[in-house]
């Protein structure tokens, strides 16, 4: 058994899906022992690290094979023009790209055609990706598995969170391709079912799953409650939040931290260069009197989810920030302001109920209203433990329930 991986994070800089990835290894290898793993990727030492034993394909080759499909069309003389956005790079025709492509990009544009089309499965392992937010990439992805449907490979994408999605060319592929998949595993059933039923994908193709790295997290719980304030802040294009919502959190958190007697904990998902928490963690707990624990030796998805342990609750502008907070019992703030983290985080309230506070960082309330949410959740954390930890088994048993049924469904 050969599975094909594309992952949310290629780059594995982003914590919460590389947690998602190992998820997602690890049950499939329980249902097909003998699977050798190829994982699309752009670090593969850092791959390595993470997923031992997987074989990295580089995702370089995944955009040269990608980009062929612009050529002109002289350049395929020989392939039916129907076919040509489907197979722009196959392994039959790659010979003709000899004298219009440097020798690297073809050699890296092979392997990756080799890897996707010799495969038995290929999978989107758990990300938010197929949105508008990150177009380049969902088209990336629904233009690979349209390739690999076509030629009869079944395809599963898991622990996904999709759209929003309104961008008229995106909406049009996705409603192309995602009908076609054998099987949908999503992370909340609020924003992303019904999408997915306007696109008419079969309900009998989709399964409600929570997001894959609820089962790490939820492994780590403790008993006891934490004593200390978990912070997060996502300063991104994405996220809609800015220097002017980080003064006035940074404001509260401390003010709240000297009034519950605690310290403050940074909790860094991101590592991307674009959008690194540890840099918006570091302006954010700048304090003439601040005893913050900046977590700058963070590496693994393990050591921040122990981290998080630590917490008696956390407050957040990252989705899996709070995913490893909720799984573990720990009830959580998210600070929103674009629709993208609308959609993550009412989902994640959704699946764990009120130790979720969602608040909408805007207005001239906000700075009262964020200290209002952390009152409450201070004082509650003990009555809502339970509740989060029931939540999060729940999830893991849908999810577990789910992979179960993969076989049936690939051989459907």
């Amino acid at each position: 058994m050969r599975i094909f991986i594309f992952p949310g994070a290629p780059h594995c800089d982003n914590l919460g899906d590389v947690a998602m990835l190992q998820i997602a290894i690890r049950r499939l290898k329980e249902l097909w022992p003998a699977t050798s793993f190829q994982v699309l990727t752009d670090t593969p030492q850092a791959l390595k690290i993470h997923c031992p034993g997987v074989e990295p394909v580089l995702m370089r080759g995944c955009k040269h094979w990608l980009m062929a499909g612009v050529l002109p069309r002289l350049l395929f003389p020989a392939i039916p023009p129907e076919m040509r956005a489907h197979f722009p790079l196959t392994v039959s025709n790659l010979g003709r790209l000899r004298t219009f492509a440097y020798p690297p990009h073809h050699s890296l544009a092979r392997k990756f055609a080799e890897a996707l089309f010799n495969s038995d499965l290929v999978v989107l392992s758990g990300a938010g990706v197929i949105t508008d937010v990150w177009q380049g990439r969902a088209m990336a992805i629904l233009n690979t598995f349209d390739a690999a449907i076509r030629c009869g490979i079944p395809t599963a994408m898991l622990g996904q969170g999709f759209g929003p999605i309104q961008n008229p060319t995106l909406c049009k592929r996705a409603a192309e391709v995602l009908p076609r998949v054998n099987a949908l595993f999503i992370r909340e059933q609020r924003a992303g079912l019904p999408l997915l039923e306007k696109m008419d994908v079969s309900r009998t193709k989709i399964f409600v799953t929570g997001d894959d790295a609820i089962e790490p997290a939820f492994c780590e719980k403790r008993q006891t409650l934490g004593t200390r304030l978990g912070v997060n802040l996502r300063i991104a294009g994405y996220s809609a939040l800015d220097e002017g919502i980080l003064e006035k959190v940074r404001d509260v958190l401390f003010g709240r931290a000297q009034q519950y007697q605690t310290s403050l904990v940074g909790i860094p998902i991101s590592f991307c260069n674009a959008d690194s928490d540890v840099r918006t963690l570091e302006r954010l707990l700048i304090h003439p009197q601040s005893n913050a624990d900046m977590s700058n030796n963070i590496s693994t998805p393990n050591e921040i989810i122990r981290q998080i342990s630590n917490c008696r609750i956390v407050v957040t502008g990252s989705y899996h920030a709070g995913v490893f907070a909720l799984a573990q019992g720990v009830p959580v703030v998210g600070i929103i302001r674009s629709a993208y983290y609308r959609d993550k985080f009412q989902g994640l309230a959704g699946e764990f109920g009120a130790g979720c506070v969602v608040l909408e960082a805007a207005g001239a309330e906000f700075s009262q209203q964020l200290a209002a949410a952390i009152d409450e959740l201070w004082e509650r954390a003990a009555e809502l433990k339970p509740e989060l930890l029931a939540a999060a088994e729940r999830q893991i048993k849908m999810a577990q329930a789910a992979y179960a049924r993969l076989p049936a469904l690939l051989r459907h």
